[in-house]
């Protein structure tokens, strides 16, 4: 039987990385956007201060701060709508959501 709790190994250094965004709408009078985004099979939505975010590549800016056995542990540096600040990267689907 597979194990229900995935047990992260913490990395020494984190690894900057950037989150591929399917919709991104500027919200100018907070310096904010509000972005959406697909991880672990999940869709996620987040108000974002727009400094977190590289516009030409639609992306967010995240950190890998641990390795689980399925994937990545990534910090984003907000809260997203459905959790929190910490998101789970399948292995599988790094290509699509990495860029």
């Amino acid at each position: 039987m597979a194990s229900l709790l995935a047990i992260p190994r913490w990395r020494q250094e984190t690894e900057p990385v950037w989150i591929a965004c399917k919709e991104m709408k500027e919200l100018p009078e907070l310096e904010e956007h509000v972005v959406q985004f697909m991880a672990n099979g999940e869709l996620y939505t987040a108000f974002v201060p727009s400094h977190f975010l590289n516009l030409d590549k639609y992306a967010l800016a995240g950190q890998i701060i641990a390795d689980i056995d399925e994937g990545f542990l990534v910090d984003i540096p907000t809260e997203t709508l459905n959790s929190g600040p910490r998101i789970i990267v399948t292995s599988v689907e790094k290509d699509q959501v990495f860029v």
